[in-house]
């Protein structure tokens, strides 16, 4: 083990909770953060990991069977995100962090958003840049660059979890906010009853590709400590193709029915069909910057 302190409460005694896929996942016995020992060069990883193969199927990565061939589920779940969104800032200029193919982008233009996104795929911000010319960077979050306090919003769905350093980023992140303006970022929640009960087993954790595992209780922490404040956190569950579906299980637990049905509906319309799943362990916080 290459850690000797935690992330996020500098305590110095994290311990390893569990082996997967590989990879020794930490765990903080005083603030409870779970975060991944890694210890790979970190920018060749993401440029090499995040190619056309994370979004369109590979047997090497735990990602989409076909993101943009699920764009019905995807619409589902950003409209959601976007009504509780829009309570709290119902228009301005909104940065889409991480933006994969810019679906997300297309759907808060929709809204009336003026939209902005930046993503490491080469992959995806091709597509990104198709829809949305002169409005989409090739970046990591550590590079990116736009004028300060220019956004009144900023997202990050399924972002957080895949960053190095996360307090750094995001107090990056923080200088292109405006005073007083929203940051909703989305990831699992490891504090959650299906996260304890099955532990090592939650399909949360995903090595390398997921590096911290927050729960309510530490994302707020880590917030806190950079001059945000939480003022909402929902947990709406997400909408998700079945070939997606089937495609994590065979990644990330290995499950043999799964691996045995991928193939026949991957390349089958009956694997686009849209399936609701509320684990109560995704979920979406709203945070306004002090």
């Amino acid at each position: 083990m290459s850690v000797t302190k935690c992330y996020l409460c500098q305590h110095r005694s994290p311990v390893l909770s569990f082996r997967k896929l590989g990879y020794d996942i930490l765990h903080c016995p005083a603030c409870h953060l779970f975060f991944l020992d890694f210890n790979q060069d970190y920018p060749s990883f993401i440029q090499e990991y995040y190619n056309q193969e994370f979004f369109t199927g590979s047997d090497q990565r735990a990602g989409y069977a076909n993101y943009e061939g699920d764009h019905i589920a995807e619409t589902i779940n950003m409209t959601r995100y976007l009504h509780r969104l829009k309570k709290h800032t119902p228009t301005g200029r909104l940065l889409d962090g991480g933006c994969a193919t810019g679906l997300f982008m297309s759907h808060a233009a929709n809204h009336g958003f003026d939209v902005y996104g930046f993503d490491i795929s080469d992959y995806a911000v091709n597509l990104a840049q198709k829809r949305h010319p002169n409005r989409v960077k090739k970046s990591t979050v550590t590079q990116v660059r736009y004028r300060k306090s220019f956004f009144n919003v900023i997202t990050l769905f399924d972002v957080v979890e895949h960053l190095k350093d996360p307090r750094h980023d995001l107090i990056h992140l923080t200088q292109f906010l405006k005073p007083n303006g929203l940051l909703v970022i989305n990831t699992g929640d490891a504090s959650s009853p299906l996260a304890r009960l099955q532990g090592k087993h939650w399909h949360f954790f995903i090595p390398p590709q997921h590096l911290f595992f927050f729960s309510r209780f530490t994302l707020t922490k880590l917030l806190n400590q950079i001059g945000f404040q939480v003022i909402g956190i929902d947990y709406k569950g997400k909408w998700i193709s079945l070939r997606y579906l089937l495609n994590l299980m065979k990644q990330i637990q290995k499950n043999p029915l799964a691996s045995a049905l991928y193939p026949l509906v991957t390349h089958n319309p009956i694997g686009k069909i849209p399936l609701y799943l509320n684990l109560f362990d995704n979920m979406i916080v709203y945070a306004k910057k002090a």
